[in-house]
C-alpha cells in the first residue's frame, strides 16, 4: 500500500560541529534542490560547511561522495537506459491507485513515488559488490523517473497522482539494471573528479557536507546555502566560516555568526555558540538578499 511506504534517510549525523556551518533541516523538498546538486536533502538530520582541515579530512574519504554522484550519473546514463515499464506493473497501478483514492488515502505523486521506488533496492543491491553505491545508484534512479513522471502533475485528483506516482515508479524498475551497470562503469572517476573540487574548495570557499555525505564545492556553495535559507531552513556558522553579503568564505579569523530564516528551528547547542554574531549577520545576509 502506498500510504504505509516511507523515505530512506541518509546516515546519521553528529550535533553542532565546530569550524562548520551547521545547518538543520525543516522544511520538506520534492526530489532535490537545483542549486544543491539537485540532491534530495529534506530527511537528512545536519548539513555543515567545512573549511581547512576539517575540509581536508571530509575530502580525504572516498565514499562520501556516492549520492552525488548517483544523482548526476543517472542523469547521464539516462539516454542509455530507455526501457519502458512492464504490462504488468503499469496495469496494476489501475487497480491499487482505485482502491488507495477510494479508501481516502492522500497521495502526492513525487513523495510517494519514490518511496514506492526504493522498496527494491534492497533487494536490488543485496549481492552487489559496493552495496552502498549500488543503493545510492538505486534511489537516484527512483528519483529521475520519479522526476519525469511526476512533473506535470501538480493540481490533480488523487486518481492522477497515484497513476502517475506508480507509473514512475515501475519505469525506474524497468530501468533499474540498465542504470546500475551504467553508472558503476563511471562512478570511480565521478568520486575522483568530486574528490579534487572538494578539496580545492577547502580553503577559499569550503565545501558542504549533510550527514556526512557530499553535495558540493566552489562557486556553487552560496547559491546553494541561500536556496536553503529560502526554504526556511535555518544556518548557523561557527569559527572559520563567514557568511557575508558576497557569500561564504573560510579562514583562521572569521567571527562566530550565524543566520536563520523566519520561523525555522536551530539546535540549542548551535543557538548559544552562534549568539554572538548573529544579529550583524542576518542583517547583512537577508539585506543582500533583498537586493538581489
Amino acid at each position: 500500500m502506498i500510504s504505509s511506504l516511507h523515505r530512506p534517510q541518509f546516515g546519521l549525523a553528529a550535533a553542532v560541529v565546530a569550524s562548520a556551518l551547521v545547518i538543520g533541516i525543516t522544511s520538506s523538498a520534492s526530489a532535490g534542490i537545483p542549486e544543491c546538486g539537485n540532491l534530495r536533502l529534506e530527511d537528512v538530520a545536519n548539513c555543515d560547511l567545512r573549511a581547512d582541515a576539517e575540509c581536508m579530512a571530509g575530502c580525504d574519504r572516498l565514499g562520501v561522495y556516492e549520492v552525488a554522484c548517483a544523482t548526476r550519473l543517472e542523469t547521464v546514463c539516462r539516454s542509455e537506459c530507455t526501457l519502458s515499464a512492464t504490462p504488468t506493473c503499469t496495469d496494476s497501478c489501475t487497480v491499487m491507485c482505485q482502491a488507495e483514492c477510494d479508501a481516502g488515502v492522500s497521495i502526492t505523486c513525487q513523495h510517494n513515488c519514490f518511496g514506492e521506488c526504493t522498496g527494491v533496492c534492497v533487494d536490488q543491491c543485496a549481492g552487489a559488490a559496493n552495496p552502498s553505491q549500488c543503493q545510492a545508484s538505486c534511489e537516484a534512479t527512483c528519483d529521475g523517473e520519479c522526476d519525469i513522471q511526476c512533473a506535470p502533475v501538480v493540481d490533480e485528483s488523487c486518481y492522477v497522482h497515484c497513476i502517475e506516482c506508480c507509473d514512475g515508479s515501475c519505469g525506474a524498475q524497468a530501468n533499474m539494471d540498465c542504470q546500475v551497470s551504467c553508472q558503476e562503469v563511471q562512478f570511480e572517476d565521478c568520486e575522483h573528479e568530486f574528490q579534487a573540487d572538494c578539496s580545492a574548495s577547502c580553503s577559499v570557499d569550503g565545501a558542504l557536507f549533510c550527514d556526512d555525505e557530499f553535495v558540493l564545492s566552489g562557486a556553487e556553495v552560496p547559491a546553494c546555502i541561500d536556496a536553503l535559507i529560502a526554504r526556511g531552513i535555518g544556518v548557523e556558522a561557527e569559527a572559520s566560516v563567514t557568511l557575508g553579503p558576497d557569500g561564504v568564505s573560510a579562514g583562521a579569523g572569521a567571527s562566530v555568526c550565524s543566520v536563520s530564516a523566519p520561523g525555522s528551528r536551530r539546535p540549542p547547542g548551535a543557538v548559544l555558540l552562534g549568539m554572538m554574531g548573529m544579529m550583524a549577520i542576518a542583517g547583512l545576509w537577508h539585506g543582500a538578499r533583498r537586493r538581489r
